[in-house]
């Protein structure tokens, strides 16, 4: 898989992840399948690491994403981006069942 496909698919899987649309079950899969994953972008592996800590509280929102984060250490994280709807074909439905991205 060439970088740049690489880097689309974990911010199509960062944006499941968020997407309280999502059925929980299947986010917590993608996240099972993403544990060992090599994110090829230092942010999306920061991103991830907060959502796996946020995710056990309940439903995660910009809020406390960026709360997260300023914590530790990533003040500037745009967040926003990985709240906005996946588009059709989203990654949980491209992975179901698969290792990683």
């Amino acid at each position: 898989m060439d970088r740049e496909t690489q880097f689309a698919t974990e911010f199509q899987a960062l944006r499941a992840l968020c997407d309280e649309a999502t059925p929980r079950v299947e986010r917590q899969r993608l996240m099972q399948s993403l544990n060992e994953h090599t994110f090829i972008e230092p942010e999306h592996q920061v991103i991830f690491e907060s959502i796996c800590a946020l995710f056990p509280r309940g439903p995660i929102s910009v809020a406390p994403l960026r709360l997260h984060l300023n914590n530790r250490g990533f003040p500037d994280t745009d967040v926003e981006k990985y709240f906005q709807p996946a588009p059709a074909g989203s990654i949980q439905q491209e992975h179901q069942g698969k290792g990683t991205p």
